[in-house]
């Protein structure tokens, strides 16, 4: 079929170079500047939704670095291990990659229809044929002037940068509902406008510690305490979260992955207060077949206690098909529970400010932190009116139909490139007119 087309090469289109080669893992940080590697442009068709890791200001500066500077319009395309997978550079933040992503800068082409087309069929396809590598599998840049894109009319293109940036306007809301939900919860706990304090020195008493089980100071740091007490002076109830579940449960240990088959829930698959079992690894077990007590209800609530701790999504009714890894502890309410608290509050709070100071007080280890289930017992719950709980609990629904529309109109923009190189513009025109219609 690609004989056939009228095309020219990504090598003509745009131009094509890779991130950093340098090794900078000593200016790794918490919070600075974006630095993206293959696996956060893994289903982000969006650079910005995804969460790198970040260098520092002085590090991003350095003269070598200057290459791999991102720009608004960039195609950041996954060249080595994830080879395929790709993301487009909607902001003009500061930003820069790593050498496993070819960074394609378009020149006569438009971005977005660049990125599309990359993502469809015909575009997949040529990158798996163009693969090369036995063990390490890498995708060359001077391949890129064998990767062909059809020529489309300046009208197609321009509406399918349309239906993108309608896309990333629906994203943004969603991303808006859920910083919402977490200013209501803050508001609701008195926390609005309050900040850890970071005193230079600290004590606490060896009771305190002995109750606790703890005798390493990062615990007793006084951030922890106050925040309570501030909770606490705003008039709002706190009990402990044993008080309102049912016994914790961790999933199961399964490494062999199928192509088809029962989602298997790990700590990467829970994000932004979401369980993404649409891009989960799956196994042949059924939840039926495995023998731990782990099968999912709606309303349960699932918290990552391993790796990125702390995270935590509800489950939902299309999503009790799925088992869990044993990274994952599965929470249910009890009867008190379901009378005195909504699930997606509680969700909520574990994945604000102060259900990652709890996360953090009770995290342990060396190398790598875990939450265990008996430290998990021991979080204070605040239980807000039942009002507030369920405002929270709408915005965080809008949050998600925003997040659906915003993944089906990519889908629909995806399907109407692959409809105009099958059966011609007029046809892909007449699926993106009834993708807005359903809208």
């Amino acid at each position: 079929m690609i004989a056939k087309w009228q095309r020219e090469s990504v090598q003509t289109l745009a131009r094509v170079s890779d991130g950093n080669h340098f090794t900078i893992s000593d200016a790794f940080v918490d919070d600075g500047i974006p630095y993206y590697r293959g696996q956060d442009v893994t289903d982000r068709f969006f650079a910005e939704t995804a969460s790198p890791i970040c260098i520092t200001q002085e590090a991003y500066d350095r003269k070598y670095m200057r290459r791999s500077y991102l720009e608004r319009g960039d195609v950041l395309l996954s060249i080595i291990g994830t080879i395929g997978e790709l993301s487009l550079v909607a902001s003009d933040d500061p930003a820069t990659c790593s050498c496993k992503l070819a960074i394609l800068r378009p020149r006569k082409i438009a971005p977005e229809f660049l990125a599309v087309f990359l993502r469809s069929e015909h575009g997949q396809n040529q990158i798996e044929r163009l693969t090369r590598g036995a063990v390490q599998k890498g995708l060359i840049l001077e391949d890129m002037e064998q990767l062909w894109v059809p020529d489309v009319s300046e009208g197609f293109e321009k509406r399918i940068a349309k239906v993108v940036q309608c896309a990333r306007n629906a994203q943004e809301a969603s991303g808006g509902k859920i910083s919402e939900a977490e200013e209501t919860l803050l508001e609701a706990l008195g926390l609005a406008d309050w900040s850890p304090p970071e005193p230079l020195s600290y004590s606490a008493r060896a009771s305190d510690a002995f109750a606790a089980g703890r005798l390493d100071a990062e615990h007793f740091r006084p951030k922890y305490a106050r925040a309570m007490a501030h909770i606490a002076e705003a008039g709002v109830t706190i009990t402990p979260l044993h008080d309102l579940i049912e016994p914790l449960r961790n999933g199961v240990d399964l490494r062999e992955f199928t192509e088809t088959g029962t989602p298997y829930i790990r700590v990467g698959d829970i994000k932004g207060g979401r369980i993404e079992v649409e891009t989960a690894k799956r196994v042949s077990d059924s939840p039926a077949s495995v023998k731990k007590s782990i099968h999912l209800k709606p309303g349960d609530i699932l918290f990552t206690r391993k790796g990125s701790f702390g995270n935590a999504a509800v489950v939902s009714s299309e999503q009790t098909d799925a088992i869990l890894s044993t990274e994952i502890m599965l929470l249910r309410l009890n009867a008190r529970g379901q009378s005195e608290i909504v699930p997606d509050y509680l969700a909520a709070f574990f994945n604000s400010q102060l259900g990652k100071l709890q996360a953090e007080q009770w995290a342990h280890g060396v190398a790598f932190y875990s939450v265990t289930q008996d430290d998990l017992y021991k979080f204070q719950i605040p239980l807000p009116d039942k009002a507030i709980q369920q405002s929270i609990s709408a915005q965080l629904d809008e949050a998600d139909r925003l997040r659906y529309r915003s993944r089906e109109t990519l889908e629909a923009a995806k399907r109407a490139v692959e409809i105009t190189i099958e059966d011609g513009e007029d046809a892909a025109m007449a699926l993106l007119d009834e993708a807005e219609g359903a809208d």
